[in-house]
């Protein structure tokens, strides 16, 4: 048994999206809107709205009670879809990447605990093997067994032997996040942090070394956070539909703030905010050889170094090769440089486009929870 939970409950209205002024959503849009894409969002469905009209594709339900992807009884599915690529028609959500198209897969019909991992194992597989580049899963599990653990590797190593780049909510409990908080923890997983208006860490925001990425995500919570970094890869592989999933995280890693300071990355940045308008409007972020990973080359070497084939759990076509044999599905092997990152102080967050404060030192807390319930909370005391 493992608990499955969507990481939020408040919900985000089109007058809190500070974000697209703060990201230069007009300059991005004039460059790329995300067309060509396809983003799949593994949720609790995906609900047909005005913003999302002509942006959702067919999808599957994994779920067995209400197996109709195109319902949502929780709205957050259909909130990360419009983040993603709603065109704000209706006075709806406006994405950072409004035309972009949306795979939506179910695994779930409302958060809580029972037998979850199952749907979204197959989700992943599922997601793998369809048309999308991109994978976007704002929900987690924890308290699993190390066989699921692996399973869930082995989802996971499929999605980017065939070049998929997967974002997970890094989660809302404001702890240090170390080996038992899946997807996030898992090796070819970008796990997302949240920031708010300010630049600085949003002090729910799970951290740990696993950190890669933050993106805004207040008031959303890491969900919001891992949405938009989905988007800005969708605007950046848009343009760029030649380069490989390597070559898209690399730009997004070496355009934040911290990385163009030359600062190590954070436990609770990561490497930083995600600023798409500084590869697409700027011009900058070299893209790399297309087949190292900037954060993740020892695991992907090991994907080369074995290959087996894998379960036809969720097939979408079955017509590409299968994933190499699963490591266990523990803490994140990341390269020494990621390694790195500060144990006892917090990072600090690079300028927005609109707006240059840089993230405040997060104060570590000793929590110890059992459940990676990715709910925002009313903090006792600030954290910066």
């Amino acid at each position: 048994m493992g608990l499955l939970a969507p990481p939020a409950l408040a919900e985000v209205r089109p007058d809190q999206q500070w974000y697209l002024d703060a990201m230069n959503a007009s300059g991005l849009w004039k460059v790329s809107k995300g067309k060509g894409v396809t983003v799949a969002v593994i949720d609790s469905g995906v609900k047909p709205t005005p913003g999302l009209t002509g942006r959702l594709l067919d999808g599957k339900s994994f779920t067995t009670a209400d197996a109709d992807v195109h319902e949502d009884e929780t709205g957050h599915g259909t909130e990360m879809a419009a983040l993603i690529a709603g065109s704000g028609a209706g006075n709806t959500l406006r994405g950072l990447a409004p035309e972009a198209k949306i795979l939506p897969l179910r695994t779930h019909v409302t958060p809580g605990l029972f037998r979850s991992h199952d749907t979204l194992i197959k989700a992943i597989r599922y997601a793998a093997r369809s048309d999308a580049k991109i994978i976007n899963i704002s929900q987690g599990l924890s308290g699993v067994s190390n066989e699921t653990a692996d399973e869930l590797q082995d989802a996971v190593d499929e999605a980017n032997k065939r070049g998929k780049l997967i974002f997970a909510a890094a989660g809302n409990d404001g702890r240090r996040v170390k080996n038992n908080d899946f997807p996030a923890v898992l090796p070819g997983v970008v796990p997302v942090g949240a920031v708010d208006e300010t630049g600085t860490v949003a002090d729910f925001s799970n951290y740990g070394h696993h950190l890669v990425l933050s993106a805004p995500g207040v008031p959303g919570g890491t969900s919001q956070a891992s949405a938009v970094a989905s988007a800005s890869a969708a605007l950046i592989w848009a343009e760029h539909p030649d380069w490989t999933n390597h070559q898209v995280l690399r730009v997004m890693v070496e355009t934040t703030g911290m990385s163009q300071r030359g600062e190590e990355p954070s436990m609770y940045l990561g490497h930083g905010i995600v600023r798409p308008a500084q590869v697409l409007v700027d011009g900058d972020g070299d893209p790399g050889p297309a087949d190292v990973s900037p954060i993740f080359s020892k695991y992907y070497a090991s994907l080369e170094a074995s290959k087996s084939p894998s379960p036809e759990d969720g097939e979408a076509d079955g017509k590409n090769e299968g994933p190499p044999t699963a490591k266990p599905g523990k803490a994140q092997e990341q390269d020494d440089e990621q390694v790195a990152a500060q144990e006892e102080t917090g990072g600090s967050g690079p300028p927005w486009t609109a707006i240059g404060i840089g993230a405040a030192v997060l104060v570590a807390v000793a929590a110890v929870v059992t459940a990676m319930a990715f709910r925002r909370r009313t903090p006792a005391q600030p954290r910066y």
